[in-house]
């Protein structure tokens, strides 16, 4: 019986074939590589996805697992009873080595240009590497981590809060299932906020209390329209 490697990205609910390549393997990206070898599925989770995201292809893997995935007039995956998730924020040295030797076999296989290689038949290429080879991100290293767990989100100002609640409210009537999560980046605290429809915006609060919000590209319209209801009150605290 013919076993099979692939790997197939997770976007919006649905996983579609891409070719076999470590570059797929970044961290705004989902992707689960399925290795019928090994009889197991191992679910990447880049550092930059969202929680809704995960979740939804973590449902996604798990269908996938009980029924597997067609391919063409193939089922592949079904036989596959061992899910790995990776998540990219969360390798620790127990996981390195599993990640490592999951980037060997797809450094072996992507040379076949391929988004699913029959174990058996296909063979991959011999490929010298170059003098500089360009080596596939690597998660960060431990102690990276721990460093930037000591950084945590500030405790927004009550004044602060109060002008930026009526917006979070006002965004909750147009988006009831937003999700609302808080994060530091540089000095700035970043409130991000995220739908089933994606990535909706992110609310910005500096040191001196200015508070930006910057809707993304996709819900732009929708957004502005409610920070203007919301600015005519507070339109000082707003920029």
């Amino acid at each position: 019986m013919a076993k099979f490697l692939a790997m197939l990205e997770i976007d919006s609910g649905e996983a579609r074939p891409v070719p076999i390549s470590t570059t797929h393997l970044s961290p705004d990206r989902t992707v689960l590589i399925i290795d019928e070898d090994a009889g197991s599925m191992y679910l990447f989770i880049g550092r930059d996805v969202g929680l809704i995201a995960r979740r939804m292809a973590e449902r996604v893997t798990q269908s996938i697992k009980t029924y597997g995935f067609k391919y063409g007039n193939m089922i592949v995956g079904k036989n596959c009873r061992n899910l790995v998730i990776i998540d990219e924020k969360e390798i620790g040295s127990s996981f390195r080595e599993t990640y490592q030797d999951l980037i060997n076999k797809i450094e072996l296989w992507e040379t076949v240009g391929k988004s699913l290689v029959d174990l058996e038949k296909d063979k991959p290429k011999v490929v010298k590497k170059v003098e500089h080879p360009i080596e596939p991100a690597l998660p960060l290293k431990v102690e990276e981590r721990e460093e930037k767990k000591i950084k945590e989100p500030k405790p927004i100002e009550q004044d602060v809060n109060a002008k930026i609640g009526s917006t979070i409210l006002r965004l909750l009537d147009k988006f009831p299932e937003m999700f609302i999560g808080k994060i530091l980046r540089n000095s700035d605290t970043v409130i991000r906020l995220e739908g089933p429809q994606g990535f909706l915006g992110e609310i910005i609060i500096s040191d001196n209390g200015k508070v930006e919000i910057k809707p993304s590209e996709e819900f732009k319209s929708e957004l502005e329209e409610i920070v203007k209801e919301v600015a005519k009150k507070n339109i000082e605290y707003f920029t």
